[in-house]
């Protein structure tokens, strides 16, 4: 019958299938609670999601779904309805769900947003705890649970630390294009990697405020390294505007200018820290560098820096072939150096004119060099050892903090190699009569205030000649008061000297001698044993290479 009036208006109504989706309202205990889980074991509840509202406790639900029964909170945050999952029903008490619901609710009412779930389930084990401390099965404190624990947004832009490690990527490569120099880019790598930033490492750019990078500048002030402190901002600041560049803005996700607001600590006094070495200071630094107490490159080295005033990078860097002798004036050298901040000795020649003071121990040494470290040894001043023992990385040249190391720790001195730019300007513009202009050419700095470089850009710009006639007199002057005051300068007996720098050294290391001492001696002797130490090793390769070589 059913069949034949298919398709006519007095067809039967189609059968509703089963609803998918309940939901009501009723007053939760932990007998409905068990006999609602015994109804889901036994299947009897089929295969439809229900819900049901607590009506003894607001914002509780026990959802019901086929692959088992949950405790949920319903709240309100940012004009959405959010489900915050509890827990299994077999995994939490009825007691239990009711506090942790509550502690929901509080924390997005203060505030704070939807808890993260691990904050949930350090709940859960505070309530457990609790309730075996009062059954007397415990008397340890419990679980830390903090007071609010937001859940994150799972981060899809840079983290702290890809953002730094994208950015050193990118300052490598403008290194290699000679855009920095490589003391640059690992000033910018030893910065932005100290330990007081890599606690940001895991956290995403978009989430670290200025406030937040402050008060870790404040921490690095408290503890006197405001100059730390000024670096840190200086460069943070330059991260961001890095990073909120048009071409990298969809993967730091920075679009703002907030980080520019963030201001340093204010050095005070810094001016009146410098320290101006009087012309006795200085020829007790050059007499000490030539006496033969020290290796000879760096003693090499630090004469150099004494005569010439230029920076420590200029320094420890400068090639051997860098020196040659003045065909136009006897006795006299030229230093060809660069320009300020070197990118890998390219640019424009910075000469510098050597008098016959400074020329003839210099090139007594790079003859010795020669014969020392033959001709395939580019470095005017190399290492003088692996840093590691069996390193079989070529050795490059002495590092900057030797050449710092050793001026500071001569009898006599308190200068810094920096200080030492400051000697031969003070000396020849006082006493020798030289104009300023003059100096700023041997010293190549790019303040006007100390020289006409950067007022008069023409002599760097716009010109080839190496300019050595304004030049000389200054390495005239500058000869002329600071070789006799070498000459007559009173230094300690050389065995009393040698001493005198290893004490200070030792010092500077802040090691105790005698301890140091006996432990150098225990690994100089292990490594003896062991044939590794540096003649031995020397030694051996000598003789492979003489044992191979067929005449």
């Amino acid at each position: 019958m059913e069949d034949a009036l298919a398709g006519t208006a007095w067809a039967p109504a189609p059968t509703k299938p089963p609803a998918k989706h309940r939901s009501f309202k009723t007053p939760l205990f932990d007998k409905v609670v068990a006999e609602l889980m015994e109804e889901w074991k036994r299947g009897d509840l089929g295969g439809a999601t229900t819900e049901i509202t607590d009506t003894l406790h607001q914002g509780l639900r026990l959802r019901i779904q086929p692959r088992g029964p949950t405790y949920f909170a319903r709240v309100q945050h940012a004009g959405r309805e959010y489900r915050v999952r509890i827990g299994r029903v077999d995994a939490w008490s009825l007691a239990h769900a009711r506090l942790a619901c509550t502690a929901i609710l509080s924390h997005v009412a203060t505030g704070n947003g939807v808890p993260s779930e691990e904050w949930i389930e350090l709940k859960r084990q505070a309530f457990l705890h609790v309730d075996a401390r009062k059954k007397g099965r415990t008397a340890d404190a419990g679980p830390y649970v903090p007071d609010v624990m937001p859940r994150q947004a799972p981060v899809t832009t840079w983290t702290y630390a890809q953002a730094c490690e994208a950015y050193l990527a990118w300052a490598r490569a403008e290194c290699s294009e000679g855009v920095f120099a490589q003391a640059t880019v690992d000033n910018y790598r030893k910065t932005l990697r100290c330990p007081t930033l890599r606690a940001f490492d895991a956290r995403a750019v978009v989430d670290i405020t200025p406030s937040s990078i402050a008060q870790e500048v404040e921490e690095l002030r408290k503890a006197g390294k405001g100059t730390q402190a000024a670096d840190v901002v200086r460069k943070v600041r330059m991260l961001w505007r890095w990073m909120r560049t048009p071409d990298r803005e969809r993967d730091s996700g920075i679009r703002t200018t907030d980080m520019d607001r963030l201001k340093g600590p204010k050095l005070v006094g810094v001016k009146g820290r410098q320290h101006f070495p009087p012309l006795e200071e200085c020829a007790v630094i050059l007499a000490t560098a030539r006496c033969g107490v020290l290796n000879p490159a760096v003693g090499a080295a630090v004469q150099l820096t004494a005569w010439t005033g230029q920076r420590r990078m200029s320094i420890v860097t400068a090639y051997r072939d860098d020196f040659e002798p003045w065909e136009e004036s006897p006795g006299w050298g030229l230093w060809r150096c660069w320009h300020r901040k070197p990118t890998g000795k390219k640019g424009k020649e910075h000469v510098i004119p050597l008098p016959p003071a400074a020329w003839a121990p210099l090139s007594a040494y790079l003859a010795w060099h020669r014969l020392e470290y033959g001709e395939e040894q580019r470095w005017a001043f190399p290492q003088q050892r692996p840093s590691k023992a069996a390193s079989n990385r070529p050795m490059s040249h002495i590092a900057e903090d030797t050449l710092t190391h050793t001026v500071t720790a001569i009898p006599g001195s308190e200068s810094s190699p920096h200080d030492l730019r400051r000697g031969p300007s003070s000396t020849v513009q006082e006493k020798g009569g030289v104009h300023v202009a003059l100096v700023g050419y041997i010293l190549d700095h790019s303040d006007e205030t100390e020289t006409v470089r950067q007022a008069n850009g023409m002599t760097r710009r716009y010109t080839e000649a190496e300019l050595l006639g304004f030049k000389r007199p200054v390495m005239e002057a500058w000869e002329r008061f600071l070789e006799p005051a070498a000459a007559v300068a009173v230094l300690l007996p050389r065995e009393e000297l040698k001493a005198e720098l290893v004490r200070r050294r030792a010092e500077q290391r802040g090691v105790d001698p005698k301890a140091d001492k006996a432990r150098l001696r225990k690994v100089a002797a292990a490594q003896y044993a062991e044939g590794r130490t540096h003649r031995q090793r020397k030694r051996a390769a000598k003789d492979a290479t003489a044992a191979t070589d067929p005449g």
